[in-house]
């Protein structure tokens, strides 16, 4: 079962709907931070692999998967994604097989902030931001992905509005889903051309 680690879920559920949407200003903000936190984690990839994290039943905190999908529609070259769901531990093996430089979790997380609003998390910081209690916690997964690979790894959070049950993320999440989503095609197709160009 994963849950907030610092709330419980009838607070979460107040605090979250407590929260204005991302006006338009903010999430152009966002965005452009989100874009140069990107480029610079990213910088110099050679293989990256994308891991989508959520359960799909708990309304927003399915938007790591939902990124995940929109992104494999995209064919992206030297990338492969995961849909890891409630179990990314289970990945590992295949993690480890693709010998990647860089590996990218993708969660709901508690950012204190706005719905929708997302950024780049290290692995010493994830602790203080993820929502998940997996068999294996994000924070010592990613430290087991760097033992074993060698790449770079970080926590892509992003801030829910619900974490109620049901199917389906909230009208907030499912349009940041797409810009995310956009942003980190962009950021993939552009390093993947400069290094040809270099």
């Amino acid at each position: 079962m994963r849950r907030w680690w610092n709330l419980p879920w009838s607070s979460l559920h107040s605090f979250s709907n407590a929260l204005n949407p991302i006006n338009k200003m903010e999430s152009q903000i966002m965005e452009k931070n989100l874009e140069e936190e990107l480029k610079t984690w990213i910088s110099g990839f050679k293989k990256i692999v994308i891991l989508g994290i959520g359960n799909p039943i708990r309304k927003d905190d399915y938007v790591g998967v939902v990124i995940a999908k929109l992104l494999k529609e995209k064919n992206l070259l030297n990338t492969l994604i995961l849909e890891c769901e409630t179990v990314p531990e289970s990945f590992t093996s295949i993690i480890k097989e693709a010998k990647p430089t860089h590996v990218l979790m993708i969660d709901a997380a508690n950012l204190n902030a706005t719905p929708g609003f997302a950024k780049m998390i290290s692995i010493d910081e994830i602790n203080g931001f993820s929502l998940s209690t997996h068999d294996l916690p994000l924070s010592l997964l990613a430290k087991f992905i760097v033992y074993e690979t060698k790449a770079k790894v970080a926590l892509l959070g992003i801030q829910p509005k619900t974490l109620d049950f049901g199917e389906g993320l909230t009208s907030e999440l499912s349009e940041a889903s797409k810009k995310i989503a956009k942003i980190i095609e962009k950021v993939l197709i552009e390093e993947s051309f400069n290094q040809k160009l270099f």
